[in-house]
């Protein structure tokens, strides 16, 4: 069997995309199952990348060089290079690769993938179009009001916003945003104003956010489907961060190391609280009519309501990801995890899947492995350790 991989794309989580993707080449390749990387700048130009380009550390590493190094595709040889494989696993992270964008050029081509649709993506990766169809569907969600590049009453909309629900904190971002980035907390209709111009100033998206300040304790529930089609939401992960400054759980915090962070898997919630997580991701999940998998994130606020905020179609694979710590939860490796997903991918499009060699494992010794220690590399230790 092969399989494409997608990386890389136009948004500023390329990076991420690079971790992504060298999990799914380090647990999924096998002597039945072949990768074929691909990469894709941020101009979206497709390259063949080797397998050594893959384990480069950033995408800056070999940007620059991509001309040298790998082939630049054309569409047209691009197409064919998929179509040769039997199914593309995207990978990439925000703009292009959760929006809808990748999936529906390999749509328009015919060919099959990984992960919900092009026209599921892009109602579920846009915060304000979301968050309206939570209220249609009758689901607890926080005001917010949607401000548009060309329009000139942005001054106007905002104070009204802050007036009209008693406003004393909001978070401004970009409608199409992801890893939190360009996200900000603010106290005042001019602060407001002055973040969503830095927004359209910086072209991080034509469509910007404002919504109420979330009080409460973050979360994040993993969603798989089973061999029927059913959701099956894992054990949700509480986020312990210093939200004391009205600080936002932001890039830095969820992908480099922190003393400010802590994840407890189960959460710290009580088991009815839990249960209604796990029900109302599934719930949502079919609503959507997602499929395979997806990472929502969300509060659960003092009022006792739960509200999700983000809905993420392609959830992160580094190695530490929440995808293998909730799997972890429930027995699944790495391997089994993302095999798990592919499984319901090839079903659903009628793929034959090689059967998985867990048989060669019989018999073998256990081997201790000991990372961590007193120095300031334990995070090194760490990424050595689970490799």
């Amino acid at each position: 069997m092969k399989i494409s991989l997608i990386c890389g794309g136009p948004s500023p989580e390329r990076g991420i995309s690079l971790n992504s993707a060298r999990s799914v080449m380090d647990h999924l390749g096998s002597e039945d199952i072949e990768i074929v990387p691909f990469y894709l700048d941020a101009e979206k130009r497709p390259y063949r990348i080797s397998r050594a380009q893959l384990y480069s550390n950033t995408p800056s590493d070999f940007d620059f060089k991509l001309k040298e190094t790998a082939a630049e595709l054309s569409t047209s040889q691009f197409v064919r290079a998929l179509a040769d494989t039997d199914i593309v696993f995207p990978v990439m992270h925000g703009a292009y690769g959760e929006d809808g964008g990748i999936q529906k050029f390999l749509e328009k081509h015919r060919i099959p993938y990984v992960g919900s649709s092009a026209a599921v993506c892009k109602k579920a990766f846009d915060k304000f179009t979301a968050n309206e169809f939570l209220r249609e569907q009758g689901f607890f969600t926080l005001p917010s009001v949607l401000l548009k590049l060309y329009g000139d009453d942005h001054a106007d909309i905002v104070k009204n916003f802050f007036k009209q629900h008693g406003i004393r904190r909001a978070v401004v971002k970009p409608a199409s945003g992801g890893s939190s980035i360009g996200v900000f907390s603010v106290a005042t209709p001019e602060e407001a104003l002055e973040k969503v111009r830095l927004l359209f100033g910086k072209r991080m998206d034509t469509r910007v956010v404002v919504e109420q300040f979330a009080e409460g304790t973050e979360f994040t529930t993993i969603i798989l489907q089973n061999r029927f089609g059913i959701p099956v939401a894992l054990p949700p992960s509480e986020i312990e961060t210093d939200y004391s400054e009205h600080q936002i759980f932001g890039f830095r915090k969820k992908y480099l190391p922190s003393r400010h962070v802590t994840y407890h898997c189960p959460p710290r919630f009580p088991d009815e609280m839990i249960e209604k997580i796990q029900a109302e991701a599934e719930q949502l999940f079919a609503l959507f009519g997602m499929h395979d998998f997806a990472r929502f994130d969300g509060f659960v606020l003092p009022s006792g309501d739960i509200w999700f905020c983000d809905f993420n179609m392609i959830s992160g694979m580094e190695q530490n990801s929440f995808l293998f710590q909730q799997g972890a939860r429930v027995g699944l490796t790495h391997a089994d995890t993302l095999r798990y997903i592919l499984e319901r991918s090839c079903e659903r499009y009628g793929i034959s899947l090689p059967e998985a060699h867990s048989a060669k494992w019989a018999g073998r010794k256990a081997v201790s492995v000991l990372f961590g220690g007193p120095t300031s590399e334990r995070q090194v230790s760490l990424m050595s350790g689970t490799n």
